[in-house]
């Protein structure tokens, strides 16, 4: 039995809160010694204000994508705190309606809103504290909404996360059948989560993350038949407990130019924990920034996933969500384990305008597949970004990716891929 694209929506759906820990700005731990490039403080702290900038849905209808485009709520609502040498003068508020267009959910609109509040001049090696919300609905009946705020304190050395999110989307869920017939299946979710991370100096954090969400998966409008998923994985409550570690030196988190981001997260799911299951799922990732020219930036990543056995099937490591490997129907290639290295050049060829060029490959063997081969998976694309919000370098995103074997998709969200 597997799910094609819609293993990936019951992922990702389920997941949509940990964008909000994912949130984390120029890692800064109350450094012994200032970066060089930090400016000195001003004499007088200059008044606040406001800039409100509204991202309008590009002209026209949404493009024809086929059975390729992964839905990924998760980057429609995007939200990264703001850190970097170039503070803002105030706060910044960015509207982004994003346009949706996906035959497993229909068409329809997504809204992300991103809010900044600048530092103090007491608190300058502190980033501004970043809220975040978003939501989407689509033509057969989907939604979902999440909204949270990462919190920087005592000058940036404890940092604190917290998110809640629900919704319901309707799909086909699919098994290996002769005939393809697809079922026609709900899904209602319910997640939150909270973290707090303290700064131990030379840029290094560490931390302890906590969540607990519920799931149910059952026939749509009174379908006949039975959902193809394990009984036990029909309502689910998981509940867990993440130890996370970190070493940031990027120059900015929404548009970094230079450093590199190291993190780990280890997340155990427990009975002990108010969760139906037990398992641990292991996150690694790398990423490098370099500055090839001053309008040109490169880009790199290497990503690891595993998940240890007793999980639900919709937290396995996975292609097609999260920006690995972008390219790949969600749900298509899912494993215990997955790995994957991309490379991404950003060139800001206008003042709010930016290229960008991708290309990566990944390993994986399907966990539902008779092989036991090990597949490598080679993608590349191309994107635009404009530069919604100037003073944090908050860009809206559109890339498009093609994999092996004809798979593509489009990404929309807000910010970098990685």
């Amino acid at each position: 039995m597997r799910s094609r694209l819609e293993f990936g929506v019951v992922r990702v759906v389920f997941a949509v809160l940990a964008v909000f820990a994912a949130a984390d700005g120029r890692a800064q731990g109350a450094p012994d010694v200032p970066p060089a490039s930090t400016p000195p403080p001003a004499p007088t702290e200059p008044s606040r204000r406001l800039g409100v900038r509204v991202v309008p849905p590009s002209p026209g209808q949404s493009p024809d994508l086929g059975q390729a485009l992964p839905l990924n709520p998760v980057e429609t609502a995007r939200t990264e705190s703001a850190g970097g040498t170039e503070r803002a003068p105030g706060n910044e508020f960015v509207v982004a309606p994003l346009p949706l267009s996906n035959p497993a959910i229909g068409s329809g609109l997504a809204v992300a809103v991103v809010y900044t509040i600048a530092a103090r001049a007491a608190e300058r090696a502190s980033p501004p504290t970043t809220l975040g919300g978003g939501g989407f609905y689509t033509s057969n009946g989907s939604w979902a909404g999440a909204a949270g705020v990462k919190l920087y304190l005592n000058e940036d050395r404890y940092r604190i996360t917290l998110g809640a999110g629900l919704g319901r989307i309707n799909y086909d869920l699919f098994a290996e059948d002769p005939d393809g017939n697809g079922v026609p299946i709900r899904q209602d979710f319910e997640a939150a989560l909270g973290e707090f991370m303290v700064g131990l100096g030379k840029r290094w954090y560490v931390g302890l993350r906590a969540s607990y969400g519920t799931t149910e998966v059952a026939l749509r409008d009174g379908g006949d038949g039975t959902v193809p998923v394990p009984p036990d994985q029909l309502d689910v409550k998981l509940g867990s407990l993440g130890l996370k570690g970190e070493r940031d030196s990027r120059d900015s988190v929404f548009y970094p130019t230079s450093g590199s981001r190291l993190q780990l997260l280890v997340n155990h799911s427990d009975i002990e924990l108010g969760s139906d299951f037990t398992y641990t799922k292991t996150n690694l990732s790398y990423s490098g920034y370099v500055t090839l020219d001053e309008p040109v930036i490169l880009a790199f990543q290497v990503a690891g996933c595993n998940v240890t056995s007793g999980g639900p099937f919709f937290d396995l490591c996975l292609f097609g969500t999260e920006n690995v490997l972008r390219g790949y129907t969600a749900g298509q290639y899912l494993d215990r384990w997955t790995a994957a290295t991309q490379a991404e050049v950003r060139w800001r060829f206008a003042n709010r305008w930016v290229g960008t060029a991708f290309v990566g490959v990944g390993g994986v063997k399907p966990l539902y597949s008779l092989s036991d081969e090990i597949e490598v998976l080679p993608a590349g694309g191309v994107g635009v970004q404009w530069i919604a919000a100037p003073a944090n370098m908050i860009t809206l995103r559109a890339d498009w990716a093609v994999g092996e074997g004809g798979s593509r998709g489009l990404y929309i969200g807000i910010g970098q891929a990685f």
